[in-house]
């Protein structure tokens, strides 16, 4: 508590002398200012002024001077980006956010791997095997663009292109604690052998996450995380214009679980493996053309085992029969939460068979101790053949295909196993018809297994009508294709009794949870169709940058409830979502930098469950990054949304992060830093229950050589 006072006397006494910061000092932020090249938009290496959509680039510099313990944290600066924390071990991150559940609408790359999960639409981004010292910039594709990456690109592409080896100290150990539990730790080695460059990093992270459940009465309610984790990268380039790229990593992840329903006789506690394994090999021909080609193997287990307290009554056979032909009068049966007129003349038989069992055996009305699971396995197979040919100054294109197998087995979401298979294609071309118009046109085409043929095109015309000014005018269109849960689910919860005299039947000590959620095999596929004017100015002789871009979204959402319960797949129900972003990145001084974001959404239509719907009408970011003289430097940061539809939620946050780098001599260097966020009001931070109050600050030592 005490260092929280002391950093906000520094953070005070630090800014008073801002504008009196050193013009010759360090020059921490100054960069190239031609704008900046970006991947992720065509695949095609472009200037930010050729783009055919709107990026954001977070770069090195960002993640340092940020402090932030984790990858969906940095993504708050993003305009547009909706970040929230479901629990302590996981992140909801979603471009206009849409769906508080899963990442369902976005497609994220890790050095263009993906590692979006089919089974749940989701995103491990609190347990992935990659911590931020391993990123050396995240690309932010702020529109639709399936046409380049194919389904699930529907709403944004978060490609984070991780650290050259050769681009890293040749070692590094870093050390933070602080409040709430917060201990992470992390090393990394990094050398080159002959052509190969390669690096090792072994990291962890830990803390209590929320401290309290508002729906649970404000009670003490700890949700914790350990996350351990072991990351490697070897570059092998043998000749010049051949390069062979190999990645692999592994995380473990022991989470306690918010959710605690009274009949749990102790939270549950999951423990989750993420591991993975990517090959990619590149190969210039000439001058005018590459070949790429990727290959990755993905592996996601958790294993979470739920003790209850339940009678053995929810488990016959007879309520499970009425349940899934008339929901609420198998309530009714066991709790009288609904008047009897809910059951009809067909669930009298059914009726009478569960009396008779009552009848016979008072007993199976009385709570016994069972366990069951929520666990699941999931694999992903990626493989990927690109080749980039510049055909000439005034024309370049890139095209590929893409094979992507992705399985899941789980015995209480699936009853087994269920399996989708992707091919695809995907073509892009840049033309610069006159010195002053670009046209960008690409496509993709995908055959999904489950869910059929789609092709998603996109057309762009960027118009440079003064130097370094671009207008932007692009139409495109993408589509999501149900995950597997939407096409496959058999969700029931089989329990087995801890202790054999408190045996289901007096046959057999297993038995099936009576609610149970099943798919019909008619989950839509959802489509958009996007319109977007743009503006770009990059001024090099007052180093600053100003993207705007306007924005118009017909979409046809499926509003699924994918809870046992109230398992239900609805027709995909239209929306519209028009708005503005505006994003500033200034450096008045070389030891400087400002950024500024803002969004305003306006979204039309209205989902049956209004759970589903987050997406703020205002958000933001604002920071200020300054390197003083003698190795001193100051972070501030403040993000925001309001308006929440339906809950009118507000969320603000102020961090601070002040370091101290203090050179040993040689390559050697010790940064020492103290870090600091405030909760600025009290409202939930994603969900009602999370109302814990969220202030939390640490202390930290980095040594680099």
């Amino acid at each position: 508590m005490l260092y929280r006072h002391l950093l906000a006397g520094l953070v005070c006494f630090f800014h008073v002398p801002l504008v009196m910061a050193e013009t010759q000092g360090p020059t921490l932020f100054a960069e190239d200012d031609a704008a900046p090249v970006v991947l992720s938009a065509t695949r095609l290496r472009q200037s930010l002024l050729d783009a055919p959509a709107a990026v954001t680039i977070i770069d090195r510099q960002m993640i340092e001077q940020s402090g932030v313990r984790e990858i969906p944290e940095i993504l708050r600066l993003v305009p547009g980006m909706v970040v929230g924390y479901e629990s302590g071990s996981e992140a909801f991150v979603s471009y206009h956010g849409t769906a508080a559940d899963q990442a369902r609408r976005m497609q994220v790359l890790i050095d263009g791997r993906s590692i979006y999960q089919p089974l749940l639409a989701s995103v491990d981004w609190v347990g992935l095997p990659l911590e931020l010292a391993d990123i050396e910039r995240i690309e932010v594709i702020r529109g639709p663009n399936a046409a380049s990456y194919g389904v699930n690109s529907f709403l944004a592409v978060v490609n984070i292109i991780t650290r050259h080896p050769a681009d890293v100290e040749r070692g590094r150990i870093t050390y933070r604690r602080g409040e709430d539990g917060i201990e992470d730790y992390f090393a990394r080695l990094a050398q080159r052998s002959g052509a190969v460059d390669w690096r090792l990093s072994v990291a962890g992270r830990r803390d209590d996450g929320f401290e309290e459940n508002r729906r649970l009465n404000n009670s003490d309610f700890t949700d914790s995380k350990n996350v351990d984790s072991v990351y490697s990268r070897m570059v092998w380039s043998p000749l010049a214009g051949t390069s062979l790229d190999f990645s692999f990593g592994e995380s473990g992840m022991e989470a306690q679980q918010q959710y605690r329903p009274t009949f749990f006789t102790k939270p549950p506690v999951a423990d989750r493996e993420n591991r993975f394994a990517s090959l990619a090999w590149e190969q210039e021909v000439g001058a005018s053309h590459r070949f790429r080609l990727l290959a990755a193997h993905s592996r996601f287990d958790r294993d979470e085992p739920w003790y209850v307290t339940l009678p053995p009554l929810v488990f016959r056979n007879e309520l499970g029969l009425i349940y899934q032909q008339n929901r609420q009068c198998a309530l009714w049966a066991i709790s009288n939460r609904t008047e009897p007129s809910s059951c009809t003349a067909a669930d009298v038989p059914l009726l009478m068979a569960l009396e008779t069992s009552i009848a016979s055996d008072p007993g199976i009305a009385m709570a016994k101790n069972f366990v069951t699971d929520n666990t699941v396995h999931e694999s992903r197979t990626e493989v990927e053949l690109q080749h980039t040919w510049v055909v000439s100054p005034d024309f370049r294109t890139v095209f590929g295909a893409s094979y992507d197998d992705a399985k899941a087995r789980s015995n209480t979401y699936l009853d087994g196993r269920a399996e989708n298979e992707v091919v695809g294609l995907f073509a892009h071309a840049e033309w610069r018809l006159f010195s002053s118009f670009l046209v960008n046109a690409g496509g993709g085409y995908e055959n999904d297994k489950g869910a059929g043929e789609y092709f998603s095109p996109r057309l762009a015309l960027n118009w440079s009508f003064a130097d370094n000014q671009v207008l932007r005018a692009i139409f495109s269109k993408a589509v999501r294709t149900p995950d597997i849960l939407e096409t496959s689910a058999d969700w029931r919860y089989r329990v087995r009794a801890i202790n054999p005299a408190d045996a289901i039947y007096a046959q057999a000590p297993h038995g099936t949870f009576f609610q149970t959620g099943l798919s019909q095999g008619n989950a839509p596929t959802e489509k958009i169709r996007a319109s977007e004017l743009g503006y770009h100015l990059q001024l090099d002789n007052r180093h600053l940058s100003i993207d705007v871009k306007l924005f118009s979204d017909e979409m046809w959402l499926a509003a699924p409830d994918l809870e046992i319960e109230l398992f239900t797949i609805r027709p995909a129900i239209p929306f519209r979502q028009d708005g503005a972003e505006l994003a500033i990145d200034w450096r008045p001084l070389p030891s400087q930098r400002f950024q500024m974001s803002y969004t305003y959404m306006d979204m039309d239509g209205r989902f049956p469950d209004d759970n589903t719907a987050f997406v703020p009408q205002h958000s933001g970011s604002f920071a200020w990054w300054q390197s003083y003289g003698s190795g001193w430097q100051l972070g501030t940061s403040y993000v925001f949304y309001n308006d929440l539809r339906v809950q009118q939620f507000f969320f603000d946050r102020l961090d601070v992060r002040l370091a101290k780098k203090i050179p040993l001599g040689g390559r050697q260097v010790v940064e020492l830093s103290a870090s600091m966020q405030w909760r600025l009001t009290d409202d939930p931070e994603l969900r009602m229950e999370n109302g814990s109050d969220r202030h939390r600050g640490w202390l930290g030592v980095d040594w680099r050589y």
